[in-house]
């Protein structure tokens, strides 16, 4: 049989410190930076769409929707792979140094 209504004693011993985000403040993103990105994804959009014959708008909400299944991915990184399912030319999408 089973003892639904009674609470279980806690642990005895010392209290288990619990982990604690970093103290360190986030680094401030400035808006120059925050702009600048938005015109290298908007372009990179424009540039599969016209590769692909998508929309544009379709293109972002694909690589939004990937971002979504991935996780922790940037927007740009999303578009690269939903080009790479269209089977673009990854070179022309893609600037190495």
């Amino acid at each position: 049989m089973s003892r639904v209504g009674e609470m279980p004693e806690p642990p005895r011993g010392e209290p288990e410190k619990m982990a604690t985000p970093s103290e360190a403040p986030a680094p401030a993103v400035s808006d120059e930076q925050h702009h600048s990105d938005e015109v290298a994804d908007s372009k990179l959009a424009s540039r599969i769409a016209s590769m692909s014959g998508l929309e544009k708008r379709e293109v972002i909400r694909r690589a939004q929707r990937k971002r979504r299944a991935l996780g922790p991915v940037s927007l740009e990184v999303a578009m690269l792979l939903l080009a790479r399912e269209q089977n673009l030319e990854m070179e022309k999408l893609v600037e190495i140094p």
